[in-house]
C-alpha cells in the first residue's frame, strides 16, 4: 500500500507546492467540467432502461419512415396518418425546425431540448443538447433554425423524438413527460407551454399541410394563440 500511494502523496505535494503561481480563479473556470460531479453516473431519478429502449425504437423508426419517404414510398397510414411521401417529408421537416429554433426573447432551450429528468437521463448518449439561445443568436437574414443547420447528432434525434412524440398514433413517453394515448392528446400536453410566436409560426407552416390531415390528427393551434 505505501509502494502504491507513494507516487500520489507526492503528486499532491506537487501539486500543493503550486498552487499559487498555476491555480488561478481563471483556469479552475476552464476546467469545471472536471470538478463537477458525473450527473450520468450518479443517477437523478430511478433507473428506467425501458424509456431508452423506447427512445432508440422511436428514433428508428421516423429515421426510417423518412428515408423510406425520401425514397417516394409513402408512410404508413395508421403510424403517421394518410399522407403522401412529399407531404410527410413537409410536416417532418416544419415540426423538426419549429422544435429547434429558440422563439423566446430570452436565452432557453428550444422545445427539442428541453428534457425531462427522465428523458435526459435515459436517453444520455441519445439525445442530447447544445447551448441555450434566443433568436437574437441567429444571423440576420436567419428566422428559424432546422435540421439542416443542425451537426450535433444528438441535438437533431432531439428533435426527431419530439416529432415523433407529435406526429406518431403509437408513441411511449418518459414517465415524467405529460403525454397521451393519441396525438392530439399529445399536443395539448407540448404546445401551451411553448413561445407563442413559436405556436403562429407552426400554425402558418399548417396552412400547406394536407387539410384533413390537420382536421384528424391536429389540434386547432390558432386557440392557444
Amino acid at each position: 500500500m505505501q509502494t502504491m500511494c507513494a507516487p500520489v502523496n507526492r503528486l499532491l505535494t506537487s501539486n500543493h507546492s503550486r498552487v499559487g503561481s498555476s491555480w488561478s480563479h481563471a483556469a479552475l473556470k476552464s476546467h469545471r467540467e472536471l470538478l463537477a460531479a458525473n450527473r450520468y453516473r450518479a443517477l437523478k431519478v430511478p433507473s428506467q432502461p425501458t424509456v431508452r429502449v423506447v427512445m432508440l425504437g422511436s428514433l428508428l423508426e421516423i429515421e426510417q419512415t423518412t428515408a423510406a419517404a425520401i425514397a417516394g414510398t409513402a408512410p404508413n397510414a395508421f403510424q403517421w396518418g394518410t399522407l403522401t411521401a412529399p407531404a410527410f417529408l413537409m410536416i417532418v421537416e416544419d415540426v423538426t425546425t419549429w422544435a429547434l429554433t429558440h422563439f423566446e426573447p430570452v436565452r432557453s432551450w428550444s422545445v427539442a431540448e428541453d428534457f425531462t429528468p427522465t428523458e435526459e437521463q435515459e436517453g444520455y448518449g441519445l439525445i442530447g443538447r447544445g447551448r441555450r439561445m434566443s433568436a437574437s443568436d441567429y444571423r440576420a437574414s436567419q428566422l428559424t433554425r432546422s435540421l439542416r443547420d443542425i451537426a450535433n447528432p444528438k441535438v437533431r434525434a432531439g428533435a426527431l423524438w419530439t416529432a415523433h412524440a407529435l406526429l406518431a398514433s403509437c408513441h411511449t413517453a418518459a414517465s415524467d413527460r405529460s403525454s397521451g394515448t393519441n396525438t392530439q392528446d399529445r399536443q395539448r400536453a407540448l404546445l401551451p407551454g411553448s413561445a407563442p410566436a413559436s405556436r403562429r409560426w407552426l400554425a402558418q407552416r399548417q396552412s400547406q399541410w394536407p387539410p384533413e390531415y390537420r382536421r384528424t390528427r391536429w389540434i386547432e393551434l390558432q386557440e392557444l394563440a
